[in-house]
């Protein structure tokens, strides 16, 4: 855009730019994005380094709203003074800046900070974080990058985990009982001496039994799980078990990312998950090439190297960790 060189250095935050941003943001998430609105947004924020300063600018406000909303809360515990008297205007415009705020804090665009849900869950990681919990006796918990699950209880004892996103493996050990894990709808019931890997993603789940016997329940469907066998479900109903390839459902657990004959979107989709920051393709073509390829994760940070050295890609980096891809 004309006028707005990179070297604008201190652009005001309501400057028509990051008003812009604003509205990117707030369509982004809005669930009414279409593709053609996506592609509108890497064309936005690709023309000037002013433009995706003011995204990242943007997005730092809003994930700050975080901390904010804390001193809020500090505030409404406090005695309460006479309010002033506030005008139509400034109400409209409160009461949209605070939706703007709160449909932001729910549904972070891009993943670029966690969400509400998983802020409040009882144990998360953080992006490219992994951890081992001991939920109870003989029940260990391993955690992936930008996972989130809660504990569920039935009469005041430890009935299983609620998998809110992300990717765990389950190990339960001889004589720990029978646990369950809720997620998206639907869950899995895995019996003592089994061992499974569980991955959520935007609502479709997929169940890898590792070891053991596993039983995966959905929308009134039964599907048994033994060793070396998947089954998935979410949009579709749930898929009979399969033959699963252990050793990429296990490669996290090793630090490694294992792709096997995938399109490069998807690679670029689960690198996502890892890498702080955003590699985003504005290419369907280049998203097209296939890959074969195994990423030990601390890699990662020379991942777009590594793509425009194989693929001859044009990598355009940009503030706040996003990296274009075309």
């Amino acid at each position: 855009m004309k006028g707005m060189e990179p070297n604008s250095a201190s652009l005001s935050h309501d400057s028509p730019l990051h008003r812009e941003a604003r509205d990117w943001l707030l369509l982004l998430k809005s669930g009414r994005a279409t593709a053609a609105d996506a592609q509108g947004f890497r064309h936005w924020v690709a023309q000037s380094v002013a433009h995706a300063r003011a995204f990242a600018e943007t997005r730092l406000m809003w994930e700050r709203l975080g901390a904010a909303s804390a001193h809020v809360a500090q505030r409404e515990r406090a005695p309460a003074v006479a309010p002033r008297r506030m005008t139509r205007r400034a109400f409209l415009g409160g009461a949209v800046a605070a939706s703007a705020a709160a449909l932001l804090l729910a549904q972070p665009p891009f993943r670029l900070w966690p969400g509400i849900s998983d802020m409040a869950a009882d144990f998360r990681t953080a992006t490219g974080e992994q951890r081992s919990v001991q939920v109870a006796p003989g029940v260990t918990v391993e955690m992936n990058t930008q996972t989130a699950f809660n504990l569920r209880k039935v009469d005041d004892q430890l009935a299983g985990i609620e998998l809110l996103d992300g990717e765990i493996q389950l190990q339960l050990a001889e004589g720990a009982g029978n646990f369950t894990v809720w997620a998206a709808k639907g869950g899995l019931l895995a019996k003592p001496g089994s061992q499974c890997n569980v991955r959520c993603l935007g609502g479709d789940v997929e169940v890898t039994a590792l070891d053991g016997s596993v039983r995966v329940d959905y929308r009134g469907q039964s599907e048994a799980l033994g060793a070396a066998q998947r089954a998935s479900y979410g949009e579709r109903e749930l898929t009979p078990p399969a033959s699963a390839d252990l050793e990429q459902a296990m490669a996290w657990r090793r630090r490694v990312l294992v792709f096997d004959n995938r399109p490069l979107s998807y690679v670029v989709a689960e690198i996502n998950r890892y890498r702080p920051g955003r590699l985003v393709l504005t290419n369907d073509v280049l998203g097209a090439r296939m890959v074969h390829a195994r990423f030990s994760l601390n890699q990662l940070a020379d991942v777009a190297t590594l793509i425009r050295e194989a693929f001859g890609a044009r990598v355009t980096e940009l503030p706040g960790g996003i990296v274009l891809l075309s």
